[in-house]
């Protein structure tokens, strides 16, 4: 299995990039210390809208969203049906499949292809030309239906059920045709799971830690007013009061990504895949969680950045790196620090399990810290563009 992981250490000012259900950043315990966290789920979205990400990837995008019935439905528009017969036809399909609510939405949440909407629009275009007759009377039963006492409901419901036979069947023929593989990269890398439907299930490619910090978390809060500008002169007091939750702290981050898996789920196209390896990259690098940036600004880049390639094997996290806290000295950052344990502990794990791969990587300053990484094996880039450029080249052969 050949792999690409991606290691990052991030210094942020005070910030509250990714919060818990009180509003206060997100923590964990490990080593016995309380940490900083940031989800994975908050790093990967941050990834998938980043306009890094979007430009180069363009139209081979999916969408996390319940409105999939909307967007077939405008297809459909697009291929002539009207407005209403496109809108009732959308819908009975993706109730066949998903259900629908009473807002026209899939009950939940849908991580889908542009290609597998189209796919779904021409589909029901191509149906027989009742279809549509069809799904206009099942749209009208069910608006009657809802007006009824239990005893007509029932006997109405049989209707429907008969009815709605004809988008079984159809939904049938859209699963059992469907492709093992997809066109949408942020699909490939991410994956996606459907318990109603196994068949459009795709394992993910891309694993992606939770972001822990190196240091133990201090958080803090900021108690902040507002004050009404049309306020009399002689109220003193505020419009509003609150508090706000924050903290600062270097963080390690860790991603990889399976090259073999994800060529699968691109259905073998591996300059798809190249595209998507370099497209992740970049944005891992530069996207930046967006919690609670109007507040604080914490747009950081990284410090350092290690990019590692094993042609065989498992992917190695270096979080135990940091399974003591780092704590800044006098003549040492709290960021040296961490690269300096990082760098320590991969030269370790390399000599005790013989661990293959080809790592470069770059950091903002240090020459000290240069050297004890080449002793590692590490080649270290001068800067971002020859760190990714050699990716690049690594990925090709």
């Amino acid at each position: 299995m050949k792999t690409i992981e991606f290691h990052i250490l991030q210094n942020f000012p005070p910030s509250n990039l990714n919060r818990d259900d009180s509003g206060a950043p997100k923590d964990c315990d490990f080593g016995g210390y309380r940490r900083q966290r940031i989800s994975s789920q908050c790093l990967k979205r941050s990834v998938r809208q980043s306009d890094t990400f979007r430009e180069q990837m363009n139209d081979r995008l999916g969408l996390r969203t319940k409105r999939a019935p909307i967007e077939v439905a405008k297809l459909l528009v697009q291929q002539g049906q009207s407005e209403t017969r496109a809108k009732a036809m959308a819908e009975e399909f993706f109730e066949a499949l998903y259900g629908v609510n009473d807002k026209g939405m899939t009950d939940y949440l849908l991580y889908i292809g542009t290609e597998e909407l189209q796919r779904a629009a021409t589909l029901l275009q191509e149906a027989d030309d009742n279809t549509g007759a069809v799904a206009e009377t099942l749209a009208t039963l069910r608006a009657e239906s809802a007006t009824l006492q239990k005893k007509e409901r029932d006997a109405k419901q049989k209707e429907i059920d008969e009815a709605a036979k004809t988008f079984a069947t159809l939904a049938d023929q859209y699963k059992k045709t469907y492709p093992k593989h997809v066109r949408s990269v942020d699909v490939a890398l991410f994956g996606r799971m459907l318990a109603d439907n196994p068949a459009e299930n795709i394992d993910a490619a891309c694993q992606v830690s939770h972001a822990i910090s190196v240091n133990r978390m201090n958080m803090e809060f900021d108690y902040f007013t507002a004050v009404d500008d049309l306020q009399p002169e002689d109220n003193a007091g505020a419009g509003m009061i609150g508090t706000v939750g924050f903290a600062s702290s270097c963080f390690y981050r860790f991603a990889c990504v399976d090259w073999d898996q994800l060529t699968r789920n691109l259905g073998g196209d591996a300059a798809a895949a190249r595209e998507g390896v370099m497209a992740f990259a970049e944005a891992f690098i530069q996207a930046r969680p967006s919690g609670k940036q109007n507040t604080f600004a914490a747009h950081s880049l990284p410090a350092f950045i290690l990019i590692v390639v094993r042609e065989k094997g498992q992917p190695v996290s270096l979080a135990n790196a940091f399974e003591k806290p780092v704590s800044p000295q006098r003549e040492r950052s709290l960021t040296d620090g961490a690269i300096e344990a990082l760098s320590q502990h991969y030269d370790k794990l390399k000599k005790v399990y013989g661990l293959n791969g080809k790592a470069v990587c770059v950091l903002l300053d240090g020459a000290d810290k240069a050297e004890q990484l080449s002793r590692a094996g590490v080649v270290v880039q001068e800067d971002v563009h020859a760190l990714l450029t050699n990716l690049k080249q690594t990925i090709n052969t």
